[in-house]
């Protein structure tokens, strides 16, 4: 059964990609932003460097993957367009991030010259956002995340009520950090108030991408194995 789309890891490095990247500008300016949770040190430009790039590589590499080979899973093989595609290109701009982080260290780098080299890159980010607002779009009008097999631990529970994850997709983990990069350009021209909207966003469906797809590593198991190995009992 051809389920497995490496959107467990995928799901994960992007949720942790959604929570660091307002982190870091936060860090970087002196801000001192609500579970900001990066301590009071100043910014390090190889560590945050470093991060970035490790994310990058996973979302574009697999990211990559998931979009030539198409269908990846022949079972839901949309998927490949809802989540393979955004994923690579966020991993390419977490890899630009990176390069450009780790070009400016040692010679320092502040809120200003930062602003002026995000200007570009924030209308991609915009345009990634009217991407994933289409994405939830799509979730919703076509219940395309459906509903988890019978057969899947927890999430299976909610076999007979699609509209819930479905919903639960399209508002929290797409839409909301849709809006966070729609939201960007205005942010990265705006003031410390600006940042507060996709801040919050990405913090909420950073959170949730990375929770829900950590959960996936024991559910997608648990499913596989009941589906392969059936037992008198589903396992949960």
């Amino acid at each position: 059964m051809r389920l497995i789309m490496f959107n467990t890891l995928m799901g994960v490095t992007a949720g942790l990609a959604l929570l660091l990247l307002p982190r870091a500008w936060a860090q970087l300016c002196g801000q001192r932003l609500p579970l900001q949770l990066t301590g009071r040190r100043p910014f390090e430009p190889a560590g945050w460097a470093a991060t970035f790039a490790a994310l990058g590589v996973v979302l574009s590499s697999l990211g990559f993957v998931m979009t030539v080979t198409h269908p990846l899973a022949a079972a839901a093989e949309h998927i490949d367009t809802l989540f393979g595609e955004p994923s690579l290109l966020l991993g390419v701009l977490l890899l630009a991030a990176a390069w450009y982080i780790g070009r400016a260290n040692g010679r320092g780098l502040d809120e200003e010259q930062l602003r002026g080299a995000l200007a570009p890159a924030s209308w991609v980010i915009a345009a990634l956002g009217v991407v994933l607002l289409f994405c939830a779009a799509a979730i919703i009008r076509f219940t395309a995340v459906g509903a988890a097999p019978r057969e899947e631990p927890v999430t299976g529970l909610l076999n007979a009520y699609p509209a819930v994850e479905n919903l639960f997709f399209a508002i929290v983990l797409y839409g909301l950090g849709a809006l966070g990069c729609v939201l960007f350009p205005a942010a990265v021209a705006g003031s410390r108030a600006a940042w507060l909207g996709p801040y919050w966003m990405w913090t909420i469906s950073g959170l949730a991408f990375a929770v829900f797809s950590a959960l996936n590593f024991y559910t997608h198991t648990g499913m596989l194995i009941n589906i392969n190995d059936p037992g008198p009992d589903r396992r949960w």
